[in-house]
C-alpha cells in the first residue's frame, strides 16, 4: 500500500469580492465643507479609463516576448496528449532551459532526476504503475513513458467533528460538504481534484458559523495492484463564532448610521461570510461611498464574538454634473444636475435636474433616504415637463413618493404618483386639462455583462398603476407597461451579436379624453421603430399633429457583425403599432442597416432605415444604450 497524507490545515477561509462599475460623466465637486480638501478625494475604482485613453502605452507594457526554446531538446514519448503536455510544461529538464543557460554538468544532473520527477508527476494524475525510461541521444534526450492503468476512486468517507455535530443544521452542513466534493467514486484519482475536494469541503463549513474549522485528518490510501483509492477526510468545526460590534473607519462627512444600517446582521448573529460579501457590495453601490472593505477581525475576538471592520472612502458632499449631447431623435441637448449627499445631516440625497433638447424640457427635484440593510429606502420627486413633439404641446407637473427595494440587481418599488397636464395642438385647439392620482408598482432587472459593449445578458422592466375610481383623477384608469431586451453573442465572437427587444403598454379606461397624454402611447424614432419620425405613430389629427392612444406594441431584431476592432455593421428590422385596442393594430415596419462604434465613452450608433408604410428613408444618430 502507498499512503499519501497532508499536513493539518490551519487558518481562516476569508474571501472578499470586490466589484467595480465605472461610469464616465463630466463632473465637478463643490467644496461645501472645510474638511473637503483635495487630498480627501477617494482613489479611482479602476484603471480602465487610463488604459482606454493610452492604448498604445498599455500595449507596449504588455508586449509578449518571443518564446524561448531549450538548447538541448527533450522528446516526451507517451501515447497520451494530456500527460505529454503535463511533463513538457513542468519537467525541470525542460523548464529550466527556458529560464537560464545551463552548462553540461547542470543538464546532466537534471537528466538524472528526470525519471523520478516524471514518475511523481504521473502519480499526481493517478498513474502509480507507470514505467519511465530516459534515453540519451546525440542531440538531446528521449523519455519513454508507459503510464499503465489509472487508479480509480473506490471509496470516499467524509466526517465532521467538533461543535457542528450538535448543531440543529447539521444535515445541511453534511449536504453542502458532499455537494462540494469533486472527486466521487468511480472517477480517476488526481492530486489536483483531491486538493480541491478538501478545500471545497472546508469551505462549506467555514462560510457559516464555523469560520475557525480546520482539516484534522486527511488520507488517500492507494492500492497499486488493484489501481484503487480510498479517500477519507475529517473536518473539525471548532466552536461556533458570532458577529460582534461593527467598527467603522474612514467615516467623516456622513452619519455612521448609514454604514451600520446597511448590514444584514447585528451583534450576536451567527458568522456568515455571504452576509459580509453582501454588506460590502451594498456599501460599494451606495452613492455616499467610493470604496468599501468589510472584514472579520479574528485577531480580536471576545468570547467567540468577532468584530466586523468596515473601512469606507467617502464621496464629496456635493456634486455638479453637466453634459452636451446630440442625436437626430431629439436634436442638440443639455443635461445638468446638482446632488447633495447629506441633506438634513441625515445622509439624505437631494438632487436637482435640468434636461432640455429640441422637443422637451424637464426641470425636477428629488429627495432619497439612505438604504437600509435590506436595500429599502424612500424616495420622492417633483418634475415639470414642457413638450412639443409632433405638434402636440403639453405642460405637465408630476410628483410621487415610493418605497424602493434595490438589491441583487433588482429595483422594485411601490408608491403613489400624481400627474396634472394641460395640452393643446400647436396653432390649433386646446385639448383641455387632465389629472390622475395613481397607486403604482414597478419591477426592473438588468443583467448585462457590460454597458460599454453589450454582448450577453438581458433586461426586464414592468410597471402597473391604477386610480381609485375618480378620486383625485379626471378619469378612472388602469395602466400597464412592460419592456425587455436580450443580447446573445456566441463564444466565438466573430459570429456577431443578436439583439432582441420589445415593449408593450395598455391603458384601460372608459374616458380616454380625460387621461393625461403622458400616460398614453406613441411610437417611432431611434429608440422605437426606426424609419419613422419620433412619436409619429399614433392618432393623426389636425395641423399635422399626432396624438397618443391607449395601446402600444413594439418589437425589434438586430444582428451586429464585427468588421474592425470596436466597429460593427448592424442589420435590423423593427415593427410597432399604436391603437385603441390590441385587436385593431395596424403594424408599421422599418428595416435598415447601421454602424456601431463601441467607443470608450458609450456605444455610438448611426442607422439608415426604410419606413415601409410611407416609403421613406430616414437616418438617425444616437449615443448610449438604453436599458
Amino acid at each position: 500500500m502507498i499512503y499519501i497524507s497532508q499536513k493539518r490545515l490551519h487558518g481562516l477561509l476569508q474571501s472578499i469580492l470586490l466589484t467595480t462599475l465605472t461610469s464616465m460623466v463630466w463632473a465637478a465637486s463643490l467644496p461645501a465643507d472645510s474638511d473637503d480638501i483635495e487630498d480627501d478625494i477617494p482613489p479611482p475604482k479602476t484603471g480602465l479609463l487610463h488604459r482606454l485613453l493610452h492604448p498604445h502605452q498599455y500595449r507596449e507594457e504588455h508586449k509578449h516576448q518571443p518564446p524561448k526554446t531549450p538548447r538541448v531538446p527533450v522528446t516526451i514519448d507517451v501515447n497520451n496528449s494530456a500527460l505529454q503536455k503535463l511533463i513538457t510544461d513542468h519537467l525541470p529538464l525542460i523548464t529550466q532551459q527556458l529560464i537560464e543557460d545551463l552548462d553540461d554538468e547542470q543538464l546532466g544532473f537534471l537528466a538524472e532526476e528526470a525519471p523520478q520527477q516524471t514518475q511523481t508527476m504521473l502519480e499526481t494524475e493517478g498513474y502509480f504503475n507507470a514505467k519511465v525510461n530516459l534515453e540519451k541521444q546525440r542531440d538531446g534526450y528521449l523519455i519513454h513513458i508507459d503510464p499503465g492503468s489509472r487508479t480509480q476512486i473506490e471509496n470516499v468517507n467524509i466526517s465532521l467533528s467538533g461543535n457542528v455535530t450538535a448543531d440543529d443544521d447539521l444535515t445541511n452542513y453534511y449536504k453542502n460538504a458532499v455537494d462540494n466534493w469533486v472527486l466521487p467514486v468511480g472517477d480517476p484519482f488526481t492530486q489536483s481534484n483531491w486538493s480541491a475536494s478538501k478545500s471545497s469541503v472546508l469551505s462549506a463549513i467555514v462560510r457559516k458559523k464555523y469560520p475557525l474549522a480546520t482539516i484534522s485528518a486527511s488520507r488517500a490510501t492507494i492500492d497499486p495492484q488493484k489501481n484503487l483509492a480510498d479517500l477519507s477526510l475529517t473536518v473539525d468545526s471548532k466552536q461556533p463564532i458570532y458577529f460582534g460590534d461593527i467598527q467603522v473607519s474612514g467615516n467623516e462627512r456622513y452619519p455612521v448610521s448609514i454604514v451600520t444600517g446597511m448590514a444584514g446582521f447585528g451583534p450576536g448573529s451567527p458568522y456568515d461570510l455571504d452576509k459580509l460579501l453582501d454588506y460590502q457590495q451594498a456599501l460599494e453601490q451606495d452613492s455616499h461611498y467610493g470604496n468599501a472593505v468589510v472584514s472579520a477581525d479574528f485577531d480580536h475576538m471576545v468570547n467567540d464574538h468577532v468584530p466586523v471592520l468596515v473601512k469606507v472612502s467617502e464621496m464629496r458632499r456635493q456634486k455638479l454634473t453637466f453634459g452636451l449631447r446630440y442625436d437626430t431623435k431629439n436634436g442638440p441637448g443639455f443635461r445638468g444636475g446638482y446632488d447633495h449627499y447629506n441633506v438634513f445631516h441625515k445622509g439624505f440625497v437631494g438632487s436637482t435636474l435640468l434636461d432640455t433638447d429640441r422637443y422637451e424640457t424637464t426641470f425636477g427635484f428629488g429627495l432619497s433616504q439612505p438604504r437600509n440593510s435590506r436595500g429599502h429606502y424612500w424616495t420622492s420627486n417633483l418634475n415639470y415637463t414642457y413638450s412639443t413633439v409632433q405638434h402636440l404641446e403639453s405642460r405637465a407637473l408630476s410628483s410621487g413618493i415610493w418605497k424602493v427595494r434595490d438589491r441583487n440587481g433588482i429595483d422594485s418599488r411601490i408608491g403613489i404618483e400624481y400627474i396634472t397636464e394641460s395640452s393643446k395642438i400647436e396653432d390649433g385647439p386646446e385639448l383641455g386639462h387632465s389629472y390622475a392620482t395613481m397607486l403604482t408598482a414597478s419591477w426592473k432587472r438588468q443583467n448585462i455583462q457590460t454597458q460599454l459593449r453589450p454582448a450577453n445578458g438581458y433586461y426586464l422592466e414592468g410597471k402597473i398603476g391604477t386610480t381609485l375610481g375618480k378620486l383625485l383623477a379626471s378619469a378612472s384608469m388602469q395602466r400597464v407597461t412592460a419592456s425587455g431586451g436580450y443580447y446573445y453573442t456566441p463564444e466565438n465572437k466573430k459570429y456577431g451579436t443578436w439583439v432582441l427587444r420589445s415593449q408593450i403598454g395598455y391603458v384601460h379606461t372608459g374616458d380616454a379624453v380625460n387621461v393625461p397624454s403622458i400616460l398614453m402611447f406613441r411610437a417611432g424614432g431611434a429608440g422605437s421603430v426606426r424609419g419613422y419620425e419620433l412619436d409619429s405613430i399614433g392618432i393623426k389629427s389636425s395641423h399635422n399633429s399626432v396624438l397618443p392612444n391607449r395601446t402600444l406594441a413594439v418589437a425589434s431584431v438586430e444582428y451586429q457583425i464585427p468588421v474592425y476592432k470596436d466597429f460593427a455593421l448592424a442589420l435590423f428590422h423593427d415593427a410597432g403599432s399604436v391603437s385603441k385596442n390590441f385587436s385593431d393594430m395596424q403594424w408599421r415596419h422599418g428595416s435598415g442597416l447601421g454602424v456601431r462604434w463601441f467607443s470608450p465613452v458609450a456605444p455610438f450608433a448611426f442607422d439608415i432605415a426604410y419606413g415601409h408604410h410611407d416609403k421613406k428613408w430616414r437616418w438617425s444618430i444616437s449615443l448610449g444604450t438604453k436599458f
